[in-house]
């Protein structure tokens, strides 16, 4: 039976705080199974030997070192390790951010008291079915990644699960940072320094538009000005945008502003009205609105609080 469409939520780079709820160093051979199921949280599973057989949303992968594996909630999947095989990964079950103790579960109860060997299939939890999808903006992340360093990925998920293992007080903080770190090395395996994906076919026309956005920031520019940079209609080129990069044209030209304006606010000595102008806001009172949307402070008590802390 298909769970129930659970709510979905978006959050972006800045709001990441992901919650470790399991990590695990396993190693099987050919008995190892996975009967179909489905997961409430994400894993990431990193293969350091062997060889395993998964279907993902009835897709085939055939795994193997260096391969990482990316589970979403709420996604069908098995997996099987061939005859006369091996296989041994880490593992990381993980929330995106804490979504509260009601949304919390036991992975004791949920995932490790089930038997997976002699089970034809994993029964849907249908309470946990509904819990929130919470998705990241800025990057879509496939279902198998082949790592370009796993010397890098090897050694972070072996802290991970140090720090799992420990009990220690403060081991959240530990595994977060080391998360954050997994998930950093992957953003960047998936995308260009643009942040555009790399998998998306109009990934080089988008990043001539980055780039162009890049260059004229301080004009006056409309959708349709980018859009013709790059020779397609505003609405078609707000659609492949999106696409290859999780934010809207304006969302990037805000950001490329933004930078350019905290730049200036900290190694110039621009008045915070001629910062907004050079950035492409004549109006003051807007740009300051938006700069306190986007950092939480006005423009001259950002700039007052890291002149204080540099100087």
């Amino acid at each position: 039976m298909e769970p129930k469409k659970a709510a979905r939520q978006t959050i972006g780079f800045r709001e990441l705080a992901p919650y470790v709820r399991l990590v695990q160093h396993i190693a099987g051979d050919d008995r190892y199974r996975l009967p179909p199921r489905i997961i409430y949280d994400y894993e990431l599973k990193f293969v350091l030997e062997g060889r395993c057989d998964y279907v993902i949303e009835g897709v085939h992968y055939a795994i193997g070192p260096g391969d990482m594996v990316v589970l979403q909630p709420m996604v069908r999947h098995s997996c099987a390790v061939p005859p006369n095989g091996t296989f041994r990964y880490y593992a990381a079950h993980f929330d995106l951010i804490y979504m509260g103790d009601a949304y919390n579960f036991s992975v004791d109860d949920v995932y490790l008291s089930q038997d997976y060997v002699h089970s034809p299939f994993i029964p849907d939890d249908p309470e946990l079915a509904e819990r929130p999808v919470v998705s990241l903006a800025e990057v879509d992340f496939p279902c198998v990644v082949s790592t370009s360093d796993p010397v890098a990925y090897e050694a972070l998920f072996r802290s991970l699960y140090a720090a799992f293992e420990s009990g220690e007080y403060g081991r959240e903080l530990s595994m977060r940072g080391d998360l954050l770190h997994v998930l950093a090395l992957l953003v960047r395996e998936l995308s260009t320094p643009a942040g555009i994906s790399i998998r998306h076919p109009q990934r080089e026309r988008i990043g001539r538009a980055v780039q162009w956005m890049q260059a004229h920031y301080r004009s006056q520019l409309q959708l349709s000005d980018i859009a013709a940079s790059v020779h397609l209609s505003p609405s078609r080129f707000r659609a492949l945008f999106k696409e290859a990069t999780g934010q809207s044209p304006m969302e990037m030209l805000l950001s490329i502003r933004m930078d350019k304006a905290k730049e200036l606010l900290l190694h110039s000595t621009l008045t915070v009205g001629q910062i907004a102008d050079e950035v492409g806001y004549p109006d003051l009172h807007y740009f300051s609105r938006l700069f306190k949307r986007c950092e939480g402070l006005s423009p001259l008590q950002y700039a007052q609080s890291l002149r204080a802390r540099f100087s």
